[in-house]
């Protein structure tokens, strides 16, 4: 697999306070990474009908295909500074004050070579201080910031999945029942904290066209894809289904038992049901039907964004980190206008095509956005006259799709049935041509026997009748003499034949 990396770089930082200006951003890359996947500690478990493993992954850099070289230069963001700034705006206005003047000669834009932003890190006085003010906070365990940090040969940042082998209830197969040991998660409130959904390699068999879903580990959350299409890959039939507004719209709607519906709605109502952010904000409507509730409002930890961003800052330690479509596609037309440089294509969509009967795979085109928060404060100086934006901050996409050699036997996996029907059809045939002739044989044989003793009947009715018969004579001496010694004893006739001669001359007499 081949995981290719774009940037975007902020070719005027300068002027983001300059009213009326837009921040300029230009596309970079792509920087492509061989990526080898590997199931680590895999253990099965018979009791439950489930197999668990961790996820351990390597990324080589490929310069061939490569457009350009892990020692450019990006200017981005600050990331590092907006998170500490984002994750102190509810804490003491002493904290608050303190980091202001820790950010005096900070700005609000960093130049770094992508090697730095990616894999190898750098160093920022901010992520030693926040460990020392934590104060029982969820912390990063890093000592460098890099957006793949320490991540490369590690089995830690993706989580311990549990997943049902299928072996009890194939309709099962490949749902992932646990994520690090527990079948909810700690980021999101209920119904949005269950674990649910795909294990991200297989999917249970007789898809329909409806939707699936696809729990990533990265946030922490389900990915509902809606079927958008019947496609081909080599020849063989696949269902494509694609990432839009179930997901990106936090417009998730499920159908519960009354009970549940109303415990879901009273939930949501209470002050502290978004705990994440403290001003909670519902895109919800009224409902018809009293049982229909919109999870995807959980789903916003607290702070509902525009169409086709999804808020994973829980899952980011505090980093008010939000994931899109490449280049907003998909999205309210409201963050494109603010931002130069952004142009959604039709290919900017992520989507799985699945083979319908067995579940597994052809293509997968999996492609998302990094984008960051950048709003005012009133309290952290460095942030108090900027403006309100979801910023890009760069986008991947990871394509993968099955060999030639795979799809012809898959196949032949698929052709199996109706190898079988045929063949069984055929020896249904062959069979009954069999049983038919047998029977016409049996038949023939019936009506020849049965022929052969008409005629042997009517024979005997014209004896009776009056004609005449040969006589038959017959030896009444005993069989026991040498059979190869002549004799001239007399011969007399059988007694039938007598009886008919006598009976013909007793009938000539009366006349």
């Amino acid at each position: 697999m081949y995981l290719k990396i774009h940037f975007f770089n902020w070719t005027n930082p300068e002027e983001l306070l300059t009213k009326g200006t837009k921040p300029n951003l230009v596309e970079v890359g792509p920087y492509v990474f061989r990526e080898i996947r590997q199931k680590a500690d895999v253990v099965f478990h018979p009791e439950n009908h489930t197999v668990s493993y961790l996820y351990r992954r390597w990324w080589f850099f490929e310069p061939e295909l490569t457009n350009g070289s892990l020692n450019d230069s990006i200017t981005q963001l600050n990331t590092v500074a907006i998170s500490a700034k984002h994750k102190v705006r509810f804490w003491d206005g002493t904290f608050q004050t303190t980091l202001s003047f820790m950010l005096t000669t900070t700005k609000i834009h960093v130049t770094k070579t992508v090697d730095e932003l990616l894999f190898s890190g750098y160093d920022d006085s901010l992520i030693r201080l926040g460990k020392l003010a934590a104060m029982g906070e969820d912390i990063p365990p890093f000592d460098k910031f890099g957006w793949f940090y320490m991540r490369n040969g590690s089995t830690v940042f993706d989580g311990h999945f549990n997943m049902d082998t299928g072996v009890h209830d194939i309709s099962q197969f490949g749902v992932l029942r646990k994520w690090n040991h527990k079948d909810t998660t700690k980021f999101f409130k209920s119904p949005c904290n269950v674990i649910e959904g795909s294990a991200g390699e297989f999917w249970p068999p007789y898809r329909r066209k409806d939707e699936i879903s696809l729990f990533s580990g990265d946030l922490c959350r389900p990915l509902t894809f809606d079927y958008a299409q019947t496609t081909y890959h080599m020849g063989m039939e696949g269902y494509r289904y694609i990432l839009s507004e179930k997901t990106l719209g936090n417009n998730t709607r499920r159908r519960y038992p009354h009970d549940q519906a109303k415990y879901f709605e009273q939930t949501t109502t209470t002050e502290d049901f978004f705990d994440a952010d403290h001003s909670a904000e519902s895109t919800d409507l009224p409902e018809e039907d009293p049982d229909v509730v919109n999870i995807g409002n959980c789903f916003c930890n607290g702070r509902c964004t525009p169409a086709g961003l999804m808020n994973v800052s829980a899952c980011r330690y505090g980093a008010p980190v939000f994931i899109s479509l490449p280049h907003f596609n998909r999205a309210d037309p409201s963050l494109r206008e603010r931002i130069n440089g952004v142009d959604p294509q039709d290919d900017h969509d992520f989507f799985i095509t699945l083979e319908p009967t067995t579940g597994i795979p052809l293509k997968v085109s999996a492609k998302l956005q990094v984008n960051i928060l950048l709003e005012p404060s009133k309290t952290v100086s460095l942030f108090r006259s900027v403006p309100t934006l979801y910023f890009p901050v760069l986008w991947f996409s990871l394509d993968v799709e099955a060999t030639q050699s795979f799809v012809d036997e898959l196949k032949k996996l698929l052709s199996f049935p109706d190898v079988c029907m045929y063949v069984g059809m055929i020896m249904i045939l062959v069979g009954s041509l069999i049983i038919f002739t047998v029977a016409l044989l049996y038949l023939l044989n019936r009506q020849r026997a049965n022929t052969l003793t008409s005629d042997k009947t009517t024979k005997l009715e014209m004896i009776g009748s009056g004609e005449k018969s040969e006589l038959v004579y017959m030896d009444k001496n005993s069989s026991n003499e040498d059979s190869h010694v002549r004799n001239d004893r007399k011969l007399y006739p059988s007694s039938i034949e007598c009886f008919n001669v006598d009976l013909q001359s007793k009938l000539q007499n009366q006349k």
